[in-house]
């Protein structure tokens, strides 16, 4: 499919030119010269009608960057020392995301990996002999979740991970993401994905994060990471996250929220920035573009009305300027290394741009009294096949994810419905 490729779309400064508006020019520079490539001839004029047909993703190169480094890191990477369940995760994820298989000696290598973080009063550290961290707890959960299999969720011990959830609990409703850490709507989103799939989920540890998340929108409309702090494309879909987890989207002001969140896709390059004046990046794809897809659901939007954001030109930006086509991987933008981080988020909001994963506004479940309605609202999300937009070759598609928890809806059905076997940790919510 065609569109209008223009540089009128381009960034005006107004004639007053800034080290803000001198890096955004610079990036559509780089950005315009990769898509002019896809211009059809004959049709240029301040641009031209871009084809995109002939985009693709290449997925051999991808997983090959992936199994490298699952394979070894440089002495380089030795300041990610405290990030390992999250090497572990971002490549899991980026497998499966692609339709890789995990062969059984990868599992084994990983469920041994992630199992050495759990630490012995609860929850998982971000390495040996370290302190037991949200962020690395949520990291390690969802590596396990892309493992799969009941040795895998047995071996999470549910009862030290509650109690250390609550060592983490503040008066304010909020949790500090470690033993005197800091606190944000990070640690909130953490604490609720991991209790939500591991049926922990309690009055006491819910206690109060609405009215802390509600604390965080700013008066532009997204939200920060706690009360009085700009607001952000990551904390804003952290956020979202939480608050639909606990049916409670409602707290938000979601017309100004929706306003902001359109104002983050750039109009040149297409992809997403994470905050007021700041430059288009890949992970952003996820960030911003999964939020769109919960915000869909808290506006009771139906497929028909599609998303708020443009979906195929996000898919131009991940396909035509993310790919590292040399060694493989997603990246920032032009210019930039590809890495794990980018590579999963990048191919997470190209899922999400590709398939409608959304909540039918006549069916959901809004009954939130009962421990048991947060599987039940969780999976009630499913894929619109009539909605699907894949920009590019036919090959491009990858598998649908679940905005909220991002990975996709096989294992996470697998997670939940091995848990909640299991009887709660308290009766009701």
């Amino acid at each position: 499919m065609s569109y209008l490729f223009s540089y009128d779309y381009r960034y005006d400064d107004n004639a007053y030119d800034t080290e803000t508006s001198n890096k955004q020019v610079d990036v559509e520079d780089s950005i315009g010269q990769i898509y002019v490539k896809y211009i059809e001839p004959g049709t240029a004029q301040h641009g031209g009608i871009f084809d995109d047909t002939s985009l693709r993703l290449h997925r051999t190169k991808h997983e090959q960057f992936v199994r490298d480094a699952m394979h070894g890191l440089s002495s380089g990477f030795s300041v990610l020392d405290a990030s390992q369940p999250w090497l572990a995760f971002w490549s899991l994820n980026s497998l499966d995301i692609m339709g890789r298989t995990i062969d059984s000696a990868t599992r084994t290598r990983a469920l041994q990996t992630v199992l050495r973080f759990q630490d012995q009063r609860g929850g998982f550290c971000g390495g040996q002999h370290q302190l037991p961290h949200l962020a690395g707890t949520y990291a390690s959960v969802m590596a396990l979740v892309l493992v799969g299999g009941d040795d895998a969720f047995a071996s999470i011990n549910r009862e030290r991970m509650y109690e250390w959830l609550m060592t983490m609990k503040r008066e304010d409703g909020a949790f500090a993401v470690h033993e005197g850490g800091e606190v944000d709507v990070r640690g909130v989103y953490c604490v609720l994905v991991v209790a939500s799939l591991l049926n922990i989920m309690t009055a006491e540890l819910v206690s109060g994060v609405a009215e802390f998340v509600a604390r965080c929108q700013t008066c532009e409309g997204g939200l920060g990471p706690y009360p009085g702090v700009e607001a952000h494309g990551g904390y804003t879909l952290c956020a979202l996250a939480a608050l639909e987890i606990i049916g409670s989207t409602h707290v938000l002001d979601l017309k100004r929220l929706a306003r902001w969140m359109s104002a983050r896709q750039m109009a040149f390059e297409g992809g997403f920035s994470g905050r007021t004046n700041k430059l288009v990046d890949g992970c952003y794809s996820y960030w911003v573009g999964g939020a769109f897809s919960i915000l869909q659901r808290a506006l009771s939007r139906t497929p028909q009305d599609d998303l708020l954001y443009e979906r195929r030109a996000l898919q131009r930006y991940v396909l035509a300027c993310c790919q590292d086509t040399r060694i493989g991987g997603l990246r920032d933008k032009p210019g930039k290394s590809a890495d794990l981080y980018h590579t999963m988020y990048g191919l997470l909001g190209l899922s999400l741009a590709q398939h409608y994963v959304g909540v039918d506004p006549q069916t959901r479940i809004s009954d939130t009294t009962s421990v048991y309605s947060v599987p039940a609202r969780m999976m009630q999300w499913d894929v619109v096949t009539s909605a699907a937009d894949v920009v590019g070759v036919s090959s491009n598609v990858v598998k649908p994810v679940h905005p909220v928890y991002g990975v996709s809806l096989v294992p996470l059905a697998k997670c939940i419905k091995y848990f909640y076997a299991l009887p709660p940790l308290a009766p009701s919510l």
